[in-house]
């Protein structure tokens, strides 16, 4: 990532501003969508932090030494993520049940009719799917779950499209993934605590199964 290369090289100074995606597109010839996604993953290294109403600035402190970079190539590795997110999704939709607020699930349905649409369009339904998750962790109106998420999209999306394209092959399977969406949010919307659990736990597994790993029940 040029961008990171241009920090860590001391071009762009630590506590200066950074240019706009704008000035960034056109001195790295990319997209701003591009830029946008890149400056995303160094907000969440810590490389770069955010102030409201002024933008970007390069942290002076450098960045956060918690990294997630699981190899795509190794089983094992993916199994032991699946695990971690586990933690984090399982506990995160719980929270979500019982804190959501009117305005969160109508967010929530919004998104889980976007897959509906993704789906009848032969679309793979990456975004929206992230895009689900991401309006459950908003519903749990806990900083800690909704900063996490964050960096754990711009981690993870490459396994999220994976695992979408593989059930796009198949349209029984593509239904029982928007099924296992509907639980989910059904169990949110009756503020069942423990029905979401295990919801977001059923989903989560079955999301390893359907990458072709062995995923041994974690209670």
């Amino acid at each position: 990532m040029r961008i990171r290369k241009s920090i860590e090289s001391g071009s762009i100074e630590p506590g200066k501003r950074l240019p706009t995606e704008q000035e960034l597109g056109e001195a790295y010839g990319v997209s701003r969508p591009v830029i946008r996604e890149a400056v995303s993953i160094l907000k969440s290294d810590g490389l770069v932090i955010s102030q409201q109403g002024r933008g970007h600035f390069v942290n002076p402190q450098g960045a956060s030494v918690f990294r997630l970079e699981p190899s795509f190539e190794d089983k094992e590795d993916l199994a032991d993520l699946f695990h971690f997110l586990m933690s984090v999704e399982v506990a995160a939709t719980e929270q979500a049940a019982t804190r959501r607020t009117s305005s969160d699930l109508d967010a929530i349905r919004q998104q889980l009719d976007g897959l509906e649409v993704a789906i009848r369009e032969n679309r793979n339904g990456v975004e929206e799917d992230i895009k689900f998750h991401r309006a459950i962790l908003q519903a749990t109106h806990n900083a800690y779950f909704i900063c996490f998420g964050e960096f754990l999209d711009s981690r993870v999306r490459n396994l999220i499209r994976t695992a979408r394209e593989n059930t796009a092959r198949n349209q029984d399977m593509i239904k029982r993934v928007q099924h296992e969406h509907e639980a989910i949010f059904k169990a949110i919307v009756a503020q069942d605590a423990e029905g979401a659990r295990a919801a977001a736990k059923q989903h989560l597994n079955n999301a390893a199964q359907r990458l072709h790993i062995y995923l041994a029940p974690a209670d």
